[in-house]
């Protein structure tokens, strides 16, 4: 999968949106899967779905990406009602590092923009 990494990282966000909302239904119909309850998991939903909005209203462009790491911890840190909720901004925050750490890597080795970075190693 050859991705940017504002698409990589939204389309990852959404994907745990969709999971964690499915999760919830599962749960409210009667379901006992391992893991949060359905309130956390709308939550958890909801602020996978607020990091997929915060991605959507910049540019493709790692400088814009890594400048949103300074509002996801802010949200992070207004978050005392749940820890999950917590962990998924300072998860993207940890994702948008590792992205910035991996674009510049290609860059330095290869004189790469990064533009066409695989992502997939990140999913771990």
């Amino acid at each position: 999968m050859t991705a940017s990494a504002r698409n990589y990282l939204r389309d990852r966000f959404r994907e745990d949106a969709d999971a964690l909302n499915a999760r919830a239904l599962a749960l409210e119909g009667g379901a006992l899967p391992a893991g949060p309850d359905a309130a956390t998991s709308r939550r958890m939903a909801a602020a996978c779905t607020d990091v997929v909005t915060l991605l959507e209203t910049i540019p493709d462009a790692l400088e814009a990406i890594v400048s949103l790491l300074p509002p996801l911890e802010h949200r992070a840190a207004l978050e005392t009602i749940s820890s999950p909720v917590r962990a998924v901004y300072l998860g993207a925050a940890t994702r948008i590092r590792e992205i910035a750490l991996a674009e510049t890597r290609a860059a330095r080795s290869d004189g790469d923009d990064g533009s066409n970075q695989t992502y997939a190693g990140l999913d771990t």
